[in-house]
C-alpha cells in the first residue's frame, strides 16, 4: 500500500467505527417484522434462538434474516412516548376511530404505538408497543364482528388456539380468510 493512503485508510476505519453506534441506532427504529425467516425456520414471534448471550430476544426487521441479517432487539415493555412507559389502554380513540391493536398509522419511521388513556385525540399521552406483543400481521386492525367456526365473536377470542392466547380476525369472515392477529393483553 502507498504511505500517502495509509491515513486515509485509517480515517475511514476511525470513521467507521464512531458511526456504528449511529447506525445501529437506526437499526433498532425499524419495526419487527412478523412472521420472519431465520435458519430456514419460520418465527411468528420474537425469540432467543442464536443471540449471544442466549437470553437476548430479538426479531428481523425484514421477512428473511437468512437473506438480509437485519435485526433488532425486542422490548418487551411498554417504551417511549410521552407517558413515561405508561401502558397501553385498550380500545383507545385515535382520529374518531376505534383502535383495538397497536397501530403504525401516523409514524414515520414505522413503529408500533397505542395511546395510554382511553382517547389519543384528548389527551395526546402514548407509548411505544412491546415487540413481543406484536406477533401476527400487526400492520392491520381487528375486524369486529368476525366469524370463526359459524359462530360470531364482537371481541377477541381464545376458541381455537392452542395457546390460549387471544386473537381476532383481520377480515369478515375467518373461516373463509383465515388471517388473524394476536390481541394485545392490556
Amino acid at each position: 500500500m502507498p504511505a500517502g493512503m495509509m491515513p486515509s485508510v485509517l480515517r475511514l476505519l476511525a470513521w467507521g467505527w464512531l458511526l456504528l453506534p449511529v447506525c445501529r441506532a437506526l437499526e433498532d427504529c425499524a419495526a419487527c417484522v412478523f412472521p420472519f425467516i431465520y435458519r430456514g425456520r419460520s418465527y411468528p414471534t420474537c425469540t432467543r434462538d442464536g443471540s449471544w448471550p442466549r437470553r437476548t430476544l430479538w426479531c428481523a426487521t425484514t421477512a428473511s434474516y437468512d437473506q438480509d441479517s437485519r435485526w433488532k432487539r425486542c422490548f418487551e415493555t411498554e417504551y417511549g412516548g410521552n407517558s413515561d412507559g405508561q401502558p397501553c389502554t385498550f380500545p383507545f380513540v385515535y382520529r374518531r376511530r376505534a383502535f383495538y391493536t397497536c397501530t403504525d398509522e401516523g409514524d414515520k419511521p414505522r413503529r408500533f404505538w397505542c395511546a395510554t388513556t382511553g382517547s389519543y385525540d384528548r389527551d395526546r399521552l402514548w407509548s411505544y408497543c412491546p415487540d413481543t406483543l406484536l406477533a401476527g400481521n400487526s400492520t392491520a386492525l381487528c375486524t369486529f364482528p368476525f366469524t370463526y367456526q359459524n359462530r360470531t365473536y364482537l371481541g377477541c377470542t381464545a376458541d381455537g388456539d392452542a395457546s390460549g392466547r387471544r386473537w381476532c380476525s383481520l377480515t369478515r369472515n375467518y373461516d373463509v380468510d383465515h388471517k388473524r392477529t394476536y390481541c394485545l393483553d392490556s
